[in-house]
C-alpha cells in the first residue's frame, strides 16, 4: 500500500515535468493520424469513428486505439491495444511494448476519450507525442489542450463539439 502510494507521486512528479515542458505548435496540415485512447467501460463507438473520418475528410486516415483495462489477463498482457495500470511502473516507466509504441509515435490529434480520474491513463495522455490533444475529462484541462464538456457514450455529441472547434482552431476547413 505505501509503496503504491510512492509509485503514485512519482508518476505524478513526471506528469507535471512533462506538463511543464510541452508548448503546442500548430502543424498547419489537415490531421492524417489520430489517436484514441479510452476506457474499456465505454469505448469510442464505431459509428463517431466512421463520423470523425467524414468530418476531417480524410479517406485513408488512420487511427491508433489504446485501450484501459483495470485488469489485463495473462494472454492479453502483450497486446499492443490493451494496456492496465500495472504495466506503467515507477517514475514512468512503460512495461510494454504497446505502450511506449502507442506514446512515441506522432499522432496529428490524441483523443482521451475517458472522464474519470485514472493516473494510468492520464500519464498516457500527457506522455504522449500528439500534436494536438483533446479530451472530456473536465479536471484534465491542463493535460489537454481542448477539452468537450461531454459524457462517455455521448460519442456523435462529442465529434459535432470537435469538428465545431478545429474549424474555429484552423485546424481543419
Amino acid at each position: 500500500m505505501f509503496l503504491n502510494s510512492l509509485k503514485a507521486k512519482s508518476i505524478l512528479r513526471k506528469i507535471d515535468k512533462i506538463i511543464m515542458g510541452r508548448v503546442y505548435t500548430p502543424s498547419h496540415s489537415v490531421p492524417q493520424t489520430i489517436g484514441i485512447l479510452q476506457e474499456d467501460s465505454k469505448p469510442f463507438d464505431q459509428e463517431s469513428l466512421k463520423r470523425l473520418r467524414t468530418i476531417l475528410g480524410v479517406k485513408n486516415l488512420e487511427v491508433d486505439i489504446l485501450t484501459y483495462k483495470s485488469a489485463v489477463k495473462r494472454e492479453d498482457k502483450e497486446s499492443d491495444v490493451l494496456f492496465s495500470g500495472k504495466q506503467i511502473g515507477w517514475n514512468g516507466v512503460f512495461k510494454s511494448k504497446g505502450l511506449k509504441i502507442f506514446s512515441q509515435k506522432r499522432f496529428d490529434i490524441l483523443i482521451s476519450y475517458y472522464s474519470e480520474h485514472n493516473l494510468a491513463l492520464e500519464y498516457v495522455t500527457a506522455s504522449s507525442n500528439a500534436i494536438f490533444k483533446v479530451g472530456i475529462l473536465e479536471e484534465g484541462d491542463v493535460l489537454n489542450d481542448l477539452t468537450i464538456l461531454s459524457t462517455k457514450g455521448q460519442g456523435k455529441l462529442f465529434v459535432q463539439e470537435l469538428q465545431k472547434y478545429l474549424k474555429i482552431l484552423k485546424i481543419i476547413d
